[in-house]
């Protein structure tokens, strides 16, 4: 694959990753879901020890979003109510 391809295909994953860290983020705030079991689920989605070998990323990829929820709570949490 040349780098402009990479490039187009990376950008996208990163922005439909983004979107759905905002949807989630949001259903959160307003009491739709429940943001940590969401954050657990999305951590057990995929256990490597389970799944074929070219999962591995995929595993890592939803380590990385539950960790991005949890820390954007945290900062939530963090911050006096105005």
């Amino acid at each position: 694959m040349a780098e402009p391809e990479f490039n187009e295909v990376a950008g996208r994953i990163e922005g439909v990753s983004r979107c759905v860290l905002r949807l989630v983020e949001t259903l959160a705030m307003t009491g739709v879901i429940d943001g940590p079991r969401f954050a657990d689920g999305l951590r057990t989605a995929v256990r490597p020890n389970c799944s074929p070998a070219h999962l591995e990323v995929a595993a890592r990829t939803l380590q990385e979003l539950a960790a991005s929820l949890d820390d954007a709570r945290s900062w939530r949490q963090s911050r006096p109510e105005a």
